[in-house]
């Protein structure tokens, strides 16, 4: 299968899980555009890494909710599209509270 396929099926994997999770708290789903937004996140990342040899991406917050779009980093790292040592923490947003932020 091609890398997209792949990413598709592997982000699809992490959509269910986090939904599972999302209902064992009495949340609803994750709406539907989260797909569309980790799909875009991750191609793009892996088509600039590609394209220039390497990439640093700054995470806005050291401690990623796993509900957030930005959680499916996972899924490079799965691949093997980026390594951990990609990532580097923003610290201005330490402290976001995404419950707060998503009250859903």
């Amino acid at each position: 299968p091609s890398i997209s396929t792949k990413l598709e099926e592997r982000v699809d994997v992490h959509i269910d899980a986090k939904n599972r999770r999302r209902a064992e708290l009495g949340k609803p789903f994750l709406k539907p555009y989260f797909k569309d937004y980790a799909m875009l996140q991750e191609v793009t990342k892996a088509a600039f890494k590609s394209a220039c040899g390497d990439i640093t991406v700054a995470h806005t917050a050291q401690t990623i909710s796993d509900f957030s779009v930005t959680s499916f980093y996972e899924v490079g790292l799965e691949l093997g599209l980026l390594d951990k040592d990609h990532y580097v923490p923003y610290g201005v947003y330490d402290h976001l509270e995404f419950d707060k932020i998503d009250t859903r």
